[in-house]
């Protein structure tokens, strides 16, 4: 994951849900238009198979794409599976993102813990010292 990054606008990348809910790869289709910048991305439906865990497929030319949609997304780089990349419908180059099981929500960090303290909780940390209530 380390290296140059591309902007935003740059990355092409096509959606298929491979397991997440129903209308998944829209949501997320939107929020990477309309929240993260990543314009040149497609809905391209169902994926063949439903796998456990979200990958992205890209080529070898696609690396700064690649870590660019990685870091949006939270992907770690065991998610990432260079290979080669498909011709969108403008005949370009893409990548593919292939929402797995644990795909949490449009916008949500594959990486992002899924405990949040809930509210009217008090956090504690090691360097204090409180007592509960």
């Amino acid at each position: 994951l380390k290296g140059e990054k591309s902007e935003p606008g740059e990355v092409r990348v096509r959606i298929l849900n491979g397991g997440a809910p129903d209308g998944s790869a829209q949501k997320e289709l939107l929020y990477l238009q309309t929240e993260a910048g990543v314009t040149k991305s497609e809905n391209a439906g169902d994926a063949p198979a439903e796998i456990a865990k979200t990958t992205l497929e890209y080529a070898p030319d696609q690396a700064d794409q690649a870590r660019r949609l990685a870091d949006i997304l939270g992907l770690s780089g065991s998610a990432m599976k260079p290979g080669e990349s498909v011709t969108n419908a403008q005949g370009l180059p893409t990548m593919t993102l292939t929402l797995g099981k644990d795909f949490k929500g449009a916008g949500v960090k594959l990486n992002a813990s899924s405990g949040q303290t809930p509210e009217g909780v008090q956090k504690s940390t090691a360097d204090k010292v409180a007592c509960a209530k």
